[in-house]
Order: C-alpha cells, then sequence, then structure tokens
C-alpha cells in the first residue's frame, strides 16, 4: 500500500458512542498495535470531519476493511 492509501475504520466506545471513517493505513496501524498493549494510551486519527484522539482503553471494539471502499453501481 502507497503512503497515501487509505483504509476504512470503525471504533466502538464505552457508553456506545460509534466512530468511523477512512484513515491513512499509519493511522489504523498505530491503533491496532495499541490496542494490543497494555496500559492508557491516547491515539490520535485524522478522518474527513476532523481530528479525533482516542483513548484506547475505553474503545469496545474495533474494525478495519481493507481499503477505504465506496459504494456504487456499475453498468454493464
Amino acid at each position: 500500500m502507497g503512503e497515501s492509501e487509505r483504509v476504512r475504520v470503525d471504533i466502538g466506545l464505552e457508553g456506545g458512542q460509534v466512530i468511523g471513517g477512512n484513515v491513512d493505513v499509519a493511522s489504523a496501524d498505530a491503533l491496532e498495535q495499541a490496542l494490543h498493549e497494555d496500559g492508557r494510551r491516547v491515539v490520535v486519527l485524522e478522518l474527513e470531519d476532523g481530528r479525533y484522539h482516542v483513548v484506547v482503553s475505553r474503545v469496545t471494539y474495533f474494525r478495519r476493511s481493507n481499503r477505504a471502499s465506496r459504494l456504487g453501481f456499475g453498468s454493464g
């Protein structure tokens, strides 16, 4: 994947809030790595609508799509 590649992430947080969007691969990697480590940590994600500071210890689930996909219909 190139540096400009983006992937779709959906993050569930304590209390039921869900955030999601397309982020660069490095940010998705950083969050995924932080979820595997112990300790309180914050990961910063740049989504289309702004910057999110995610407190890793508050994440209840994390979903990462292989690529940023778009819905659409092809002709053919």
